[in-house]
């Protein structure tokens, strides 16, 4: 049985207390439990305690949990404190909220690979269709310093921007920004491209202009999101993102095709890689 480590501080001492999972639910469950501890730690040990129950499914697949008021009080805690509890187990993905109708178990949803390219493919063994809507664009704008540097152009050389949010009919998985180099994009793409979601500038580039990618570089990092990353994806600012950047090079290893920034909710994505193991 699992041990947990609960911390009492006060400005002159610290004091460690060792309990079994099972005699710190039960308590919580009978209302003897009371938290003696900085607020900061009241959030971790409730995050564990209320986590442990929700993957024992004593609140079911999709259930609706008590009201927080009535979760604080189960836990001897302030509300503040449950309320901090929630919006972390909602950026794990366990929780869901619906707002007036109540905070959700949410439902198990294996993850999927970060080959946006196949997306739909990857959503549709699970019963779910994939959705794409554009947020900005496709249009023509000046490059900024930091797109310009990546893409190997002057500051302010044209390029085509669009910004699109990717997902469900109800849930949004992540944010596409692409950038493409301006002299590769005609009038005619770009019309198709505004009147078209689904259509596909890279296979554009390589019929009218012969440059096909060969080569994809990719830089991810771990963060959390910005707050307009927070509204266009529906998630709480504790919510982990994947941020994405990938460089596709064209069959000179030099010109740039395609620059994407991509920005996941880490919880439905996994990084899967196959190399060969170094020489030992």
């Amino acid at each position: 049985m699992s041990e947990y480590v609960l911390l009492s501080r006060s400005p002159l001492y610290a004091i460690v207390v060792r309990i079994k999972w099972f005699v710190l639910l039960d308590q919580i469950r009978e209302g003897t439990w009371r938290f003696d501890m900085s607020p900061d730690a009241q959030v971790d040990v409730v995050a564990d305690a209320l986590r442990q129950r929700i993957l024992e499914g004593e609140f079911g697949t999709g259930g609706r949990l008590p009201s927080l008021r009535m979760l604080a009080s189960e836990f001897g805690v302030g509300y503040d404190t449950i309320n901090s509890v929630v919006q972390r187990l909602q950026a794990e993905g366990l929780l869901i909220s619906k707002g007036r109708a109540g905070v959700f178990v949410n439902k198990p949803r294996p993850r999927i690979p970060t080959n946006l390219a196949r997306f739909g493919e990857y959503l549709e063994p699970l019963g779910l269709k994939a959705m794409e809507m554009t947020l900005e664009g496709p249009s023509v704008i000046p490059a900024p310093a930091s797109v310009a540097r990546v893409m190997g152009l002057e500051e302010r050389a044209p390029i085509v921007h669009r910004l699109r949010r990717m997902g469900t009919a109800t849930t949004p998985y992540g944010l596409v920004e692409s950038f493409y180099p301006g002299e590769l994009v005609g009038d005619s793409m770009l019309d198709q491209a505004q009147k078209n979601e689904q259509y596909h500038m890279l296979l554009a580039i390589k019929e009218v202009h012969g440059k096909m990618a060969t080569v994809v570089h990719e830089d991810v990092i771990g963060r959390l999101p910005t707050s307009e990353e927070q509204r266009q994806l529906a998630i709480v600012r504790g919510t982990p993102v994947q941020e994405i950047h990938r460089v596709y090079y064209a069959q000179d290893g030099k010109t740039v095709l395609l620059y994407s920034r991509n920005v996941l909710v880490a919880s439905y994505f996994v990084l899967s890689y196959d190399y060969a193991a170094p020489d030992m």
